[in-house]
Parts: structure tokens; C-alpha cells; sequence
């Protein structure tokens, strides 16, 4: 592997990613909560058009747009737990930043849960 850094959320920063290959700092910061400075505006704009051009499909855009977050924050989370428990430099702030990646996650799949039902 060469030592230039992949674009962000380019298909090879995300097998790079996925694989547990980059730092924990990367794992964690950029990988697992970095996406949501994307997700989230946007996520806010479709709901936001739907609210305007389609009520009715309001909700359901948001339980989709949920789950594949949710999907995702699946996908990263044993890369954040492999990266966290092999950096030993970082003391505890690892089990902090595995902690609040699996609560992150379950709490995803709850809210995408909860949205589904209310439909």
C-alpha cells in the first residue's frame, strides 16, 4: 500500500476503512462520525423537500435514510473496535470511543425501529 491517504469515503477509503487499516483516530473520528457532516444535511434537505412536495413520504424517506445509517454505523463498528483495542497509546480514551460507537449504533437501529413502527 502506497502512503498516500484515500479520498474520504472513496471506495478505497472504505475497504481501507472496513478492513480495520487505518488509525483508531481515523476510525473512529472520520469513519464512524465524520459521515454524519454529510448524512445529517442532507438527510435534513430530503426530509425537509419531502415535507414540502409529498407529506405523506416524509416519514418513510426518514426510516430508509435511518436504516442506512444504521447500516453503515454497523459496517464501521468492528473496524472501530479493532483499531481501538490495538491502540494501546491512547489510554482509556479507546474504551470510551468503542463505547460510544456500540451505543451509537444500537441507538440507531432503535430510532430506525421506532420510526418503522410509527408508520
Amino acid at each position: 500500500m502506497n502512503d498516500i491517504k484515500p479520498r474520504f469515503l472513496s471506495p478505497r477509503w472504505l475497504r481501507l476503512l472496513w478492513a480495520g487499516q487505518l488509525s483508531f483516530g481515523d476510525t473512529f473520528f472520520a469513519g464512524m462520525f465524520g459521515p454524519a457532516f454529510v448524512f445529517v444535511p442532507a438527510g435534513v434537505v430530503i426530509a425537509g423537500g419531502m415535507a414540502v412536495v409529498a407529506p405523506g413520504g416524509m416519514m418513510p424517506a426518514i426510516v430508509v435514510m435511518t436504516g442506512l445509517y444504521a447500516l453503515y454505523f454497523s459496517a464501521t463498528l468492528p473496524a472501530v473496535v479493532k483499531t481501538g483495542l490495538a491502540a494501546t497509546g491512547v489510554g482509556g480514551w479507546r474504551w470510551f470511543g468503542i463505547f460510544l460507537s456500540v451505543v451509537a449504533t444500537l441507538a440507531l437501529w432503535g430510532a430506525a425501529y421506532k420510526f418503522a413502527v410509527a408508520l
